[in-house]
């Protein structure tokens, strides 16, 4: 009998050891760029080391190619249905202007925020790994309806495009841990165009009209004119990491990029050769698209290209098509779920640092009939808002971005580019979760003085400010002069940062410990920020788990009646949370029930199951299978449920359990065997998300290497 692995080792050898080019010339491929491509002047070759020679059709060429061409725009549609039925609308193209070189070819892109690209398909079949349900009707599809191997080789690029898709890459720059790294772009991802599907807030139902516009993006998807040499592709597993974060930073009401779907290939010829930890070791790994979907994928890394490139004319339309898109967005509650499990808030606090309906409207709202310089301005004042608002939302559910390069932050205020993150498990602010971060300089407990000093570059790019650590040769020029922003007013914006950021994120603690929400900050009258900074101050002595601690804090709140004498309740409280000491915890006690928690407020608002990192390792490794049985499938189902319902248990999936329980050490790095996957996984699924890590499981790093 044919066993593959041998073959496979031997293909990795070849890889690893016998390619002597990293690139080629435009043209060239193979691994010694002995071949040279003969494709026509309307076709991209498949060129590069790695390449086979392929032919596709050219972005903006599909009449050529015998491809329908993509029409002017497209109608409101009607509830849920096929991929068919998806509604197609080119907004991005008809807002920023345009790269005219439709070539995929890596270069330089000057005067243009987006460039016209198309997929590069799978060479073997694409299959589909992952979809959530809840973004799927988001976007007008009925979860029911689809049909796997369309969905998969349709949107991976095999089978030809709706004739409304126009698919582009954004064109940005960013500050890269702490550098300005010049062009940087979206080199492995591509948009499709925006999706009418329906609004945050708005209900779903058969006869609902899709009106609110999505932008569907393909991370993965192969070369784009900003992937320096790059091949375009994503590891499946890093697809699958990014895939299941945001949907339970949603339930926890924090704005993120939406996840439709994963895709994979497991033919042989698909495979990524990638050095995962940066060891100079290469490994093999299955290859994957995410399919995202946000209002807008602009980040402040878009606003500083276009200062740089394009002057104050073009910075001054990329903010006005931004803002635009913020009206929208403050018109609905982007919290919905999250805001009705919660006691009632001040109008104020609700929509400052919950995402909620503006009571009154933004600048945002009169963006469109504003001057140049004022547009700047509100574009600014909307970040410092919605990225203060954020960044406190992350701290509050104990979550690390792990790479806050400018590039990677949204310039609408929403969680984006999710490669490294991580969960708190022990509360140490020192915790970087990036593998390569090693002055920890996206370590959890600064992202907000990271987030702060991301806004003042973002301001440099209004006020045509020269950037810091900027080594390219027109370090102090600009595309032209103009009427930048202000300094002045720019930094009167910036001032409003710590304010704003600590008034969210106590709030959001508020809640967390079953207070009323004030923001009132630690101050000479000992506000509610006094009890947080003595709550987490105790975390981080002890060593508790973040996330356990949080939500059975609530037991040691109930009525007296209930409770068993104070010193045994603590005991068994530090013992459940893995806190080595109980010191400073009765002080922290009398404080906070001075206040008069309500501990269903505090059930309400902190979730009783976390995402943790091992198990997340676990479901990477499920995904990668070509063969999935039922009981696989079974199990990448309930994780999504659990993750979107974390407030208590679901029916259906067995009842959480306090002991961490490892059948088959998935999570250790050790291959899968038939057996193994027919493992019912479910039943102790609960109890892994709840329950308290085994030491070596905490704090968990991960690579961006195998992307």
């Amino acid at each position: 009998m044919f066993h593959p692995w041998p073959w496979r080792l031997l293909w990795l050898a070849v890889v690893v050891t016998h390619a002597q080019f990293t690139a080629c010339v435009p043209g060239r491929y193979g691994r010694q760029c002995e071949h040279l491509c003969t494709c026509a002047d309307y076709e991209e070759c498949e060129d590069g080391p790695t390449g086979s020679g392929e032919c596709s059709c050219m972005a903006g060429e599909e009449a050529r190619c015998g491809l329908p061409s993509p029409p002017e725009g497209a109608t409101a549609g009607v509830g849920l249905g096929t991929v068919d039925a998806l509604v197609f609308q080119n907004l991005t193209l008809q807002a920023l202007p345009l790269d005219p070189e439709t070539a995929r070819r890596s270069r330089q892109v000057f005067n243009a925020s987006v460039s016209l690209t198309r997929p590069q398909p799978f060479r073997g079949s694409a299959r589909l790994a992952l979809l959530n349900p809840e973004v799927a009707r988001r976007l007008g599809l009925a979860p029911e309806l689809v049909d796997e191997a369309i969905f998969a080789e349709l949107l991976s690029g095999k089978l030809p495009l709706p004739s409304t898709v126009q698919p582009f890459a954004h064109a940005y720059g960013g500050h890269q841990f702490g550098s300005w790294s010049g062009q940087l772009g979206d080199g492995r991802a591509m948009s499709l165009g925006h999706v009418l599907g329906f609004a945050p807030d708005q209900h779903i139902a058969e006869d609902s009209v899709r009106w609110w516009p999505w932008e569907l993006s393909l991370k993965g998807a192969g070369k784009t004119p900003y992937s320096r040499g790059g091949d375009g592709r994503a590891a499946l597993a890093n697809a699958a990491r990014e895939f299941f974060a945001p949907i339970f930073l949603e339930s926890n009401g924090i704005p993120s990029c939406g996840t439709l779907a994963v895709l994979g290939s497991d033919a042989e010829e698909d495979r990524l050769a990638r050095d995962e930890w940066y060891t100079g070791e290469m490994s093999l790994k299955k290859p994957g698209i995410t399919l995202r979907a946000m209002p807008s994928f602009l980040r402040f890394g878009s606003a500083q290209l276009a200062a740089k490139r394009q002057g104050v004319p073009g910075l001054v339309r990329l903010a006005r098509y931004a803002l635009a898109v913020l009206a929208r967005m403050e018109s609905h509650d982007e919290a919905s779920s999250y805001l009705e499990r919660l006691r009632p808030l001040p109008d104020a606090l609700r929509q400052q640092c919950f995402f909620g309906r503006a009571v009154s409207p933004s600048c945002a709202e009169r963006a469109s009939e504003a001057t140049g310089q004022e547009v700047l301005r509100c574009l600014l004042e909307r970040m410092v808002h919605r990225t203060s608002a954020l960044v406190a939302a992350w701290m509050a559910v104990g979550f690390a971005h792990g790479v806050m390069n400018t590039d990677n932050l949204s310039l609408l205020g929403v969680t984006v580019d999710l490669n490294v993150y991580g969960f708190l498990s022990k509360y140490d602010p020192g915790w970087a979760p990036n593998h390569i971060d090693d002055t920890a300089r996206y370590a959890f407990g600064a992202q907000p003085e990271i987030a702060k000093w991301n806004l003042e570059r973002l301001s440099d790019a209004l006020t045509g400010t020269p950037f810091l650590v900027d080594r390219e040769p027109d370090a102090t020029s600009w595309a032209e002069p103009g009427e930048w922003l202000d300094l002045k007013r720019a930094q009167r914006e910036l001032q409003h940062f710590d304010e704003l950021f600590e008034r969210c994120y106590v709030v959001r603690m508020e809640l967390r410990l079953g207070l009323l929400a004030s923001g009132r900050p630690c101050g000479t009258d000992r506000g509610p920020g006094c009890v947080v900074k003595k709550w987490t101050t105790w975390l981080e002595q002890t060593g508790a788990d973040y996330p356990r601690a949080s939500r059975l804090l609530a037991e040691l709140l109930a009525p007296s009646a209930a409770r068993p004498p104070a010193e045994s309740l603590r005991e068994s409280f530090a013992e459940a949370v893995g806190a080595n000491s109980t010191a400073g915890l009765e002080e922290f006690l009398q404080e906070l029930q001075a206040l008069r928690p309500d501990p269903d407020a505090l059930r309400a608002a902190v979730p009783r199951l976390s995402l943790r990192s091992h198990v997340l390792m676990e479901a990477a490794k499920l995904v990668e299978l070509k063969k999935q049985g039922s009981k696989v499938r079974d199990f990448l189902r309930a994780l999504q449920q659990l993750l979107q319902h974390p407030f208590g248990e679901i029916e259906g999936i067995a009842a959480m359990s306090s002991v961490v329980d490892d059948p088959k050490a998935f999570w250790k790095g050790t291959d899968l065997t038939a057996e193994e996957t027919e493992v019912d996984l479910r039943p102790s699924l609960q109890g892994r998300l709840h329950a308290l890590p085994p030491e070596s499981l905490k704090q968990l790093r991960t690579s961006c290497g195998a992307q």
